[in-house]
């Protein structure tokens, strides 16, 4: 794709500024559970006064002047906002240009992430460029709560020896990263471990030390270990976003992921924001079980293409 052909286009992709920020964090706000990464980094900047490298402005051409329309935030994963536009043919028109943009401005991510409608819209029209993907998740079911979570409680587990759950802290940190890595293969394919490990790493650290990642202990095989954790995975629009739901595969079926989701939400709801969201795959049946036991309601649709 080259500079004249995107110069040609009505809407244009470009590094956000500073002056932006305001108006692209108020585009966030339309949606805050979809758009909880996005304004992640948009209040990170205004707080910071830095724009950083990610963040990109999508702007319509109108004569000398340039009208922000969206912004893409292109981390590891890319994620769009987008609002609708006025008819069909000019939202058509809005993506092509998007996608023109993506193609011959950035390089291709580790994933596409986000709703599910302009996700799988620009996977079509940058497949030919970006393909393959390494799986495509077209519906993931966004779900978010706003209030005290629905009590649960755990079925026969006086033989786990449970310890109420709580932050991780560093000295945790040893017990916690292969509860994270078994839990990454299972959702993502690969470990992570053997590729990317600093970062991995470096990511988990920053959440310990953070307050937002959670564990629970108890005894399996007569040893002290993870038997559920949880991290918030992004935080901003006073959303937290919950990301690696995790029950040790020894404890599973007895109820540990209702009950420590209650109090993850409780706990992040006093330390972090009001709601509290995640997204799972729409086959995973017992996940959504235990989501929709603690009181989540539905809030949208995400999609994932991994590559």
């Amino acid at each position: 794709m080259t500079d004249s052909l995107l110069r040609r286009a009505q809407h244009s992709l470009a590094p956000a500024q500073r002056r932006d920020l305001e108006e692209l964090a108020a585009m966030c706000a339309a949606d805050p559970v979809m758009n909880v990464v996005p304004a992640m980094h948009v209040e990170v900047a205004l707080a910071s006064g830095v724009v950083p490298a990610g963040l990109w402005a999508v702007r319509k051409r109108a004569g000398w002047s340039r009208e922000l329309i969206g912004l893409v935030w292109g981390g590891a994963n890319l994620t769009v906002v987008l609002p609708r536009a006025a008819d069909e043919d000019a939202e058509d028109g809005v993506r092509a240009d998007l996608a023109a943009g993506l193609i011959g401005r950035m390089s291709r991510p580790a994933a596409l992430v986000g709703a599910a409608d302009i996700t799988l819209d620009l996977w079509g029209r940058v497949e030919p460029w970006w393909a393959p993907a390494r799986e495509v998740r077209p519906h993931q079911v966004s779900m978010s709560i706003q209030g005290p979570a629905r009590t649960v409680a755990a079925l026969a587990t006086d033989d786990l020896r449970l310890d109420a759950v709580r932050p991780a802290t560093e000295a945790d940190y040893d017990l916690l990263l292969p509860a994270c890595v078994h839990m990454f293969i299972g959702e993502v394919g690969y470990d992570p471990m053997r590729h990317g490990r600093a970062a991995y790493e470096e990511r988990l650290r920053y959440l310990v030390r953070g307050g937002r990642a959670y564990l629970q202990y108890g005894e399996i095989d007569g040893r002290r270990q993870v038997v559920f954790k949880a991290e918030v995975g992004a935080l901003g629009g006073g959303v937290a976003q919950l990301q690696g739901v995790w029950v040790h595969p020894s404890a599973r079926g007895r109820g540990l992921a209702r009950a420590g989701l209650v109090a993850v939400i409780d706990a992040v709801r006093g330390r972090h924001a009001p709601t509290v969201s995640l997204y799972v795959n729409d086959f995973n049946a017992p996940a959504l079980a235990a989501y929709d036991a603690v009181g989540m309601v539905r809030a949208g649709a995400f999609a994932t293409v991994m590559f």
